[in-house]
């Protein structure tokens, strides 16, 4: 479903952000992700959160040359407790930032993986099967975070094999790319894309990406191979136990849609503050919000409010708050993203949000006056 934007202002103060057209019950922060761990004697443990009450968790245990994988339901507080197949429990808690979990007694933190990264248009979890040329297949995940990392676990029979290493992508060739360069296209199969041209009016901008990627499988064995992204699909061609296989699989994340819907008006206090207000709906999504003063004044707006605030609030609930954007966290993720203020006294953040109505409350600093500007973006990279 394609997402909608609608503007409504209320006075010079309310705007409302609109993305699909049913509004749900109630927000919370979202925890969705990727989480990366490590186990004692090299292994990873990779859980992939799914909305806020849904978990899965990858275990790639070297020591005991044991894969295994599972999933389960996570509780309103983040509480959560599964069974691994083949074998194994893993019990935790999960928060925005990362999960802490018991498994093979062990104790094991895994923090969500940075937002932005070499690898970040390719990053998600991928599944569907890997098909050898014999006829014969499995059941197949690939877990591809920014970062250039990759994970693998597959299930023949009652044996799960799996493990874990790096990846490097890079956009892809294209027709369009290289008629725009100034080249010529020799031959009328360099335009195909997989096995045959599905439509000669296929979208070209569409990310396409491609690479290689090499992982150490729990047994030791290494396996090379490469990759190719395009349209929410990954294709990989990789060896196991010198059989050649090929896998497709569609990724499993929200499709985003970049929307910016912003208000501007004159702060002062009490019923002169701020309030942007918008609804998400149809999952969770990344957004940065931010609210601009001394950035306006160069355009020729005064006077500008010197030192803005801002809190993030559902309901009666302060979701987040801030007065300078370099004080977050997650700064370098705002930096990254392309939207940090240019002041460094105006306020930002950049988290994920569940479903729900929202409302960002813009003043000033010691209670002064003055223009402000402030913003909600959608952002891509998630």
């Amino acid at each position: 479903m394609n997402s909608t934007l609608q503007l409504i202002k209320k006075g010079a103060y309310v705007c409302t952000l609109l993305i699909a057209l049913a509004a749900p019950g109630y927000g919370e922060q979202s925890r969705r992700g990727l989480f990366e761990g490590s186990l004692a004697g090299g292994g990873k443990i990779v859980f992939f959160v799914q909305g806020n009450h849904a978990i899965s968790a990858y275990v790639f245990n070297t020591a005991a040359h044991q894969a295994s994988f599972g999933g389960a339901a996570v509780a309103d507080d983040g509480a959560f407790a599964l069974t691994t197949f083949p074998a194994g429990t893993i019990t935790g808690h999960v928060t925005p930032n990362l999960i802490s979990a018991t498994v093979a007694a062990q104790n094991v933190t895994a923090s969500r993986v940075q937002i932005f990264g070499a690898s970040d248009d390719v990053g998600g979890r991928f599944s569907g099967n890997a098909v050898a040329s014999s006829g014969s297949s499995f059941d197949a995940r690939f877990l591809v975070d920014s970062q250039g990392r990759i994970f693998f676990v597959g299930t023949q029979g009652s044996t799960v094999i799996g493990g874990f290493g790096t990846t490097t992508v890079h956009p892809a060739a294209t027709a369009k790319a290289a008629m725009t360069q100034g080249g010529e296209i020799e031959n009328e199969n360099e335009i195909e894309h997989g096995d045959e041209i599905e439509d000669e009016h296929e979208d070209d901008s569409a990310p396409h990406f491609s690479g290689v990627f090499t992982i150490t499988l729990i047994t030791g064995q290494t396996s090379s191979g490469t990759l190719d992204f395009s349209h929410g699909r990954l294709t990989a061609t990789f060896p196991i136990n010198g059989v050649s296989f090929t896998f497709r699989g569609g990724q499993e994340s929200s499709e985003n849609h970049l929307i910016n819907v912003s208000t501007r008006g004159f702060v002062t206090t009490g019923q002169g503050q701020l309030i942007g207000g918008f609804i998400i709906s149809g999952g969770p999504k990344l957004v940065l919000i931010r609210a601009l003063g001394p950035t306006l004044a160069p355009f020729g707006v005064s006077p500008v409010l010197a030192d803005p605030q801002f809190r993030l609030v559902e309901g009666q609930t302060v979701l987040a708050q801030n007065d300078s954007w370099r004080s977050n966290a997650n700064a370098g993720d705002i930096v990254a993203s392309g939207l940090s203020p240019r002041n460094a006294s105006e306020p930002a953040v950049l988290l994920r949000l569940e479903p729900g109505a929202y409302t960002t409350v813009v003043t000033g600093a010691n209670n002064a006056a003055g223009i402000s500007l402030v913003e909600v973006y959608e952002i891509e990279h998630d």
